[in-house]
């Protein structure tokens, strides 16, 4: 039998098969490539936000003896083409070129303490010395003049240094200044200039923030800090230079280049990270081995860690959506077997052995879905993102099991086909069906007690996906959908008795024929619970997101906006920031740090009136217990509390407010009235607050602004958080539709066998509008317990799976705990979908032709 012949004669099925195996092929092709490419969005936002210092390889290592060479430019340049040369081949492709990007290499002298500046004695001041290569691009000079060749004395060396301009100023070392040095070995430096960095918020810089500013170090012990600045010397200084120790460090910084950084790449390039850690090569005569200083393999193993986290969800509502259009798939496979019937039955009845029949559907099905699943692979192109494995396999797969299905329809062709009435009587299910079924149920329920306990996305960055486990959900839908396929007929059942007392004999005869439901129908209910529970599912989940991302920003924020100051802010700076446009309310607050006794545990303390700052924080989700003192969870059941501080005080705690301790970093946080301590923070509430006018009006240095709006920016724009948003959009549309779909192939795969029997009762006197409402009742029980069963499931499986999905890394860290109770979109979602496939039952009907006439001619 030509397969293109039957293709021609069934052309509206064939077309339906295409269209759905081209949107199967589509999704599975091109959802892991966005997923992917939002796998790798993530990965350079990570690197970017993180320090140089932590995505950089920088190899370190200390002169601990005298060098056998001087030391030049041209050694440590050699050092790092050696360097390079021995890096594994992985990283070797991931790394800028020498000189390029964020690569450089330094040398520095440090810990020496600084005894004068032109005779002026000091105190807990320290003045470094170092070398970096390509400082000409980095620098401006703004006063005197680059440093030279250092001088010999005959009390040690005088270096000409170069300082940054804000560290000659803290450091109160002008150009000209001579800077007495001391230490194991004596030295002398003079300023010969000041300069600004050029690009100062590039790698460059963020590796060197030694040399651009003034660091003020407290020493254990200490009353007071050390301040540190670090001087640039000349290349012709080198030399001199390289001859010191100790105290003396190289760096060769090697750059990475986040582009070439991928999530596929991702686990080799962790493993050459460590493979380098542990085979860093020595370089130079008299300095101790090589370490490598960098934390890429660290942040590659967390973001993988997140990753496999976000992947398991995703799979999850992935797995449900092509679990469904497999279904429909199956449906629209059965119709056309069914159209195929007569011409099987004839070229059975001719000999054609079993596996013919197979081949000749199988055949026939491949024939059209072979070009729509080449069509949906081709526009998957169309999107961004690499192409992995699984982009290759997807529509392969979706092809083959569209074939295996068309194959498997010569089953029905096992023994001679005779005429039966599936109106009449229903067919009861065989054994191994029965069997199948309640193992489908076991299963299901035996994996949810699993995730709930081991959890679907805890341990995933450590153990990896545990397919069974993803499977669970899916699973347990199909379940809940074979359960209702098993129960649905008894109350029609209880109903068909109740309308046989009634006059009218529509209701009676809709609901027998509902309660006696084909097997297109009894299938289409697989699909429709499914398809109906995941969408509402997303739709929930979405809502818990969204709700519980509005609590992580006010954890994290402490309120609309909040002003933190290293300097203690006046109460005129406090005066204006209230006059700053949109700032409605304030409150000051004292932020410190104190001891607990007796094990001195340190803690965050807070003072503020906690009477102004509960009504700043009205209709929040932060919210404070009415008293004056309160406590963070892990301080909860102390009893009074004795805190050591410049100003010790016992505190009786009245309350333990919950997520504000996440402001300062989760830490222990006590909240106390305030002491008189000078104010460094500041709780504002309004809205449409700019930060830059707010950082203007404390009018101090160091003043950092956090907005919630910002915060809440940065939660929802996050590359996880959106392709999960994205995804659970898509897979709700995608669901809606397939589930149409499955109702529309249920009607028209039963279309011939309703349109016997209606012929037959419309050749007993029932009229068309009659014939419409009994098909209407026929369809509706199935679409209306089906979907209702659905948006109770989907409404279920939040509170049943949630404590086994980890969704933090979508929240900004905080666990999603409550799902609101909005059953707006869900029941909108049902009730839509439910009066769509109703509504399309009646315009079947309508439009059915009616063969009345003739049966009653004898036809």
């Amino acid at each position: 039998m030509n397969p293109w012949t039957q293709v021609r004669v069934n052309r509206g099925v064939a077309a339906v098969l295409g269209l759905l195996v081209l949107s199967a092929c589509l999704l599975v092709a091109a959802v892991p490539k966005v997923t992917q490419t939002a796998y790798d969005e993530a990965l350079r936002d990570a690197m970017a936000k993180s320090e140089p210092k932590r995505t950089d390889l920088t190899v370190v290592s200390r002169r601990n003896g005298p060098p056998q060479e001087p030391l030049t430019p041209a050694v440590l340049l050699d050092a790092d083409r050696r360097f390079r040369a021995e890096l594994p081949s992985a990283l070797r492709r991931a790394v800028a070129a020498q000189g390029a990007g964020s690569s450089h290499h330094m040398v520095r002298k440090s810990e020496n303490p600084v005894f004068a500046v032109d005779g002026e004695v000091r105190s807990y001041q320290y003045l470094n010395l170092g070398w970096v290569s390509g400082t000409e691009r980095y620098v401006r000079y703004v006063e005197g003049r680059p440093p030279g060749e250092p001088k010999k004395l005959d009390d040690g060396p005088l270096f000409e240094v170069a300082l940054a301009k804000q560290a000659s100023e803290e450091m109160r070392m002008p150009v000209g200044s001579t800077v007495q040095l001391g230490g194991l070995q004596k030295l002398s430096a003079t300023v010969t200039g000041l300069f600004e960095p050029i690009e100062p918020d590039s790698g460059y810089w963020r590796h060197n923030e030694a040399f651009r500013r003034v660091m003020k170090i407290r020493k254990p012990g200490a009353d007071t800090d050390d301040w540190y600045a670090t001087g640039l010397v000349a290349g012709t200084a080198l030399p001199e230079l390289g001859a010191m120790y100790p105290n003396v460090t190289y760096q060769w910084v090697i750059g990475v280049n986040g582009p070439a950084v991928t999530t596929l790449r991702a686990p080799e390039l962790a493993e050459a990270v460590r493979a380098f850690r542990g085979a860093v090569p020595v370089v130079l005569d008299g300095t101790s081995p090589g370490s490598l200083d960098t934390g890429l393999d660290f942040l590659l193993d967390e973001h993988l860690s997140r990753m496999r986290v976000a992947e398991s969800l995703l799979l999850f509502v992935i797995g449900g959506l092509l679990t469904v259009s497999l279904g429909v798939i199956a449906l629209v496979v059965r119709l056309l077997a069914e159209r195929m019937r007569h011409s099987l039955v004839l070229i059975r009845a001719r000999g054609a052995s079993l596996p013919g029949i197979a081949a000749t559907t199988a055949a026939t099905v491949a024939a059209v879905a072979v070009p729509a699943g080449a069509v949906g692979y081709a526009l998957s192109y169309a999107l961004p993102g690499p192409l992995t494995l699984f982009v290759h396999l997807g529509p392969l797969v979706v092809v083959a099991v569209t074939a295996l299905l068309a194959a498997g329809q010569a089953l029905d062709h096992r023994w001679p086909r005779a005429d039966r009435r599936d109106d009449v009587a229903t067919s009861r299910p065989s054994p191994r069906r029965i069997t199948a079924e309640a193992a489908v149920v076991v299963l299901a329920l035996a994996g949810t007690y699993l995730l709930r306990q081991r959890g679907l996305t805890t341990q995933t960055g450590e153990r990896g996906s545990d397919p069974f486990l993803i499977l669970v959900p899916a699973g347990l839908t199909v379940a809940v959908a074979l359960v209702v396929l098993r129960c649905y007929p008894y109350p029609l059942r209880l109903a068909v008795r109740l309308a046989a007392r009634l006059r009218p004999a529509v209701p009676f005869l809709g609901l027998t024929l509902a309660a006696r439901a084909r097997p297109a129908a009894t299938l289409s209910v697989l699909i429709l619970l499914p398809a109906l529970a995941v969408a509402v599912f997303g739709t929930v989940i979405s809502g818990g997101l969204a709700t519980t991302q509005q609590a992580s920003g006010w954890q994290q924020v402490g309120a609309r906006a909040r002003l933190d100051s290293a300097l203690p802010l006046t109460p005129e700076a406090v005066e204006r920031i209230r006059q700053v446009p949109g700032v409605g309310n304030v409150v000051p607050a004292t932020r410190s740090t104190a001891m607990v006794r007796p094990d001195m545990q340190q803690v965050i303390v807070l003072g503020v009136d906690t009477r102004a700052y509960r009504a700043l924080l009205s209709g929040s989700p932060l919210v404070l217990p009415d008293a004056p003192v309160l406590v963070s969870p892990d301080l909860a059941g102390r009893g009074p509390i004795e805190l050591v501080a410049k100003t010790s005080r016992a505190l009786t705690p009245g309350g333990v407010v919950t997520g504000l301790s996440r402001v300062y970093g989760g830490g222990p946080l006590v909240v106390a009235p305030p002491d008189g301590s000078p104010v460094n923070t500041v709780f504002i509430d309004g809205a449409g607050m700019d930060a830059k006018q707010l950082r203007a009006a404390a009018g101090m240095p160091d003043v950092q602004v956090t907005s919630l709006d910002d915060v809440l920016a940065d939660i929802e724009g996050a590359p996880f958080t959106a392709t999960i948003e994205r995804a659970f959009t898509v897979v709700t549309i995608a669901l809606v539709c397939y589930a149409l779909a499955a109702v529309l192939v249920a009607l028209v795969t039963g279309g011939a066998d309703r349109t016997g029997t209606l012929s037959h009762l419309r050749a007993l006197g029932l009229s068309t509008a009659q014939a419409r409402r009994l098909t209407v009742l026929e369809i509706a029980p199935m679409i209306v317990l089906t979907a209702l069963a659905g948006m109770l499931l989907g409404l279920a499986l939040p509170a049943v799976l949630g404590p086994g999905i980890d969704l933090r890394a979508y929240t900004g860290g905080l666990a999603v705990e409550v799902y609101p109770a909005d059953l707006t979109t869900p029941v909108l979602l049902t009730a839509g979908l439910a009066a769509a496939a109703v509504l399309g039952a009646f315009v079947y009907a309508t439009l059915g032709r009616a063969v009345a006439p003739r049966l009653r001619e004898g036809e």
